[in-house]
C-alpha cells in the first residue's frame, strides 16, 4: 500500500493535537506494511527536522519532501515567511502539487490545506489514486464565538471552508473521530464515499515510564492546549481553581500550549483573584515535554465549554491525559460522556458551570487513595478505547479492503 501525505508541516516534528493525531496513525500504517511518502509545503519547524530531512530516527517505509527550505521555529519567521515569501512558496507548491497528485499512489491524504485542496480540485480529473481525509471537527467551527481574531482572517477561513466543502464532495474515504461528525460529513459526501471510524489515538508508549522531574513546583495542576476561552474554557479554570486554592495553598496550576487573543483576559482574571503567584504560562511544549509535563502532575484538566466544536470532535488531550494514569478532570460535553464515567474513571463536571468544576477538581484532591482508583479507571479506558495500536489497526484494514474498489469519478 503507498500513501502519499500532504500538509503544511511535517507531523512527526510538530506538537499540535491535529500532529500527534497524523503522525501516530501514520506511524501505524507505517509498522503494518505500508510505504508512505510525506509532502511538506511550508518547510521546517526546527534544525533538528532539517538535519535529519523530516525522517524520525528508526523509521523505515518513510519518504520526506520539501517543497521549500524554508524555517517556521516560531510565530515571527511564520509572519516574515507568509509576507515575504508567501507568493513564491505558493507558486513552487503549485509546482509540486501538480506533479505529485499525478503520480501512481495507491491513497492521497489530503489536509485542510486550501492549496492543496485547490489543487485537488484542479487537477481532479487527472488524479488516478483513491482520495482520503481524516476529520476530527466540524468544518465551519471558525464561525464559532472566539475562534477567529479579526474581519481579515475570518473573510480568509470562510474562503478556506468553502473550498474544503468542494473537496469533500469529491474526496473518495474518510476516517472519521467521532459519530456525531460522520453523521454530519455522510450528508455533505459523495453517495459512494466510504467512512470509517477511527476513535481519537493516544500512542500509549509515550506515557509510560516517563522520570521524575523538579522543573515544575509540586504539587500542581496540569492543562496543555489553546488559552482559547470558547474552545477549552481556560477562563472556567482559572476561575475554578482560584475557588480551591486557599483549601490547597501549596497548589500551583500551569498552562501550557499556544497564545491566544484571550490571555490577557486571562491574565487580567489572574490578578484579580489574587493568583499571579500561583498561575504559570509555560508557552508551547514540544513532543519530547508533555510526557513529564502532564505524567508528573497531580491532577489534569479540561473545562472545555458546551459549543459547537466540543460536540463534534474529541480531544486529544484528553486521551493523553487518561494515558498517564493520573486523576482527570473535565466536563461532560459532546461524546465524553460515552467513555466516561463520574467518579469511576474522571471527575466530571457541568460545562460552562465554574462552582462545578471546582467541586470536581476538589473531589480528585481531596481524596488521594480514591483518585488513584479512578485515575487507574481512567487509563483503562485510554488503553481499550483509544490505543494507537487499535485504530491504526482499523484504518489499514479499512485502507486495505478498499484498494481493489473501483475509483469512481463521477
Amino acid at each position: 500500500m503507498k500513501i502519499l501525505f500532504i500538509r503544511t508541516q511535517n507531523p512527526f516534528f510538530e506538537s499540535s493535537a491535529d500532529a500527534n493525531r497524523f503522525s501516530g496513525l501514520l506511524k501505524g500504517l507505517i509498522e503494518r506494511g505500508a510505504e508512505v511518502e510525506i509532502l511538506v509545503t511550508r518547510g521546517y519547524n526546527n534544525w533538528q527536522e532539517f538535519k535529519c530531512n523530516g525522517i524520525p530516527q528508526g523509521m523505515r517505509n518513510l519518504n520526506v519532501k520539501y517543497t521549500c527550505t524554508v524555517f517556521n521555529n516560531n510565530i515571527w519567521y511564520r509572519r516574515i515567511n507568509a509576507i515575504l515569501l508567501g507568493k513564491p512558496i505558493a507558486a513552487i507548491n503549485k509546482k509540486y502539487l501538480r506533479k505529485y497528485l499525478k503520480k501512481q499512489y495507491d491513497y492521497i491524504w489530503l489536509t485542510k490545506d486550501v492549496i492543496v485542496l485547490r489543487e485537488f480540485l484542479d487537477n481532479y480529473d487527472s488524479i488516478t489514486a483513491k482520495t482520503m481525509m481524516e476529520l476530527n471537527e466540524f468544518h465551519d467551527i471558525h464561525k464559532s464565538v472566539g475562534a477567529i481574531g479579526n474581519s481579515m482572517q475570518q473573510a480568509t477561513a470562510d474562503a478556506t471552508n468553502d473550498v474544503f466543502c468542494e473537496a469533500v464532495k469529491k474526496v473518495d474515504y474518510f476516517a472519521v473521530m467521532t459519530k456525531t461528525l460522520m453523521k454530519h460529513y455522510r450528508k455533505m459526501a459523495k453517495p459512494e464515499a466510504a467512512f470509517s471510524h477511527i476513535q481519537m489515538t493516544v500512542d500509549l508508549q509515550r506515557f509510560q515510564n516517563v522520570q521524575e522531574t523538579i522543573e515544575y513546583k509540586k504539587p500542581y495542576i496540569a492543562f496543555t492546549g489553546t488559552f482559547n476561552n470558547a474552545k477549552d474554557g481556560v477562563d472556567i479554570l482559572i476561575k475554578a481553581f482560584g475557588k480551591i486554592a486557599s483549601k490547597y495553598p501549596a497548589l500551583h496550576l500551569y498552562l501550557a500550549g499556544f497564545w491566544h487573543y484571550d490571555v490577557p483576559m486571562q491574565e487580567k482574571l489572574i490578578k484579580n483573584l489574587g493568583l499571579f503567584d500561583r498561575v504559570t504560562y509555560l508557552g508551547v511544549l514540544n513532543k519530547e515535554q508533555v510526557p513529564a509535563f502532564v505524567c508528573n502532575a497531580n491532577l489534569l484538566v479540561l473545562s472545555r465549554p458546551d459549543s459547537h466544536q466540543a460536540q463534534g470532535g474529541f480531544p486529544t488531550k484528553l486521551g493523553e491525559y487518561l494515558a498517564t494514569g493520573k486523576p482527570v478532570c473535565v466536563t461532560k460535553v459532546g461524546e465524553i460522556p460515552n467513555y466516561l464515567k463520574d467518579n469511576e474513571s474522571a471527575f466530571m463536571a457541568t460545562p460552562g458551570d465554574v462552582d462545578s468544576f471546582a467541586d470536581a477538581m476538589d473531589r480528585a484532591l481531596c481524596n488521594e487513595e480514591h483518585a488513584k482508583a479512578v485515575a487507574i479507571k481512567g487509563k483503562e479506558v485510554a488503553e481499550t478505547e483509544f490505543n494507537l495500536e487499535l485504530q491504526s489497526d482499523k484504518l489499514y484494514q479499512f485502507l486495505q479492503d478498499k484498494i481493489k474498489c473501483p475509483l469512481n469519478k463521477q
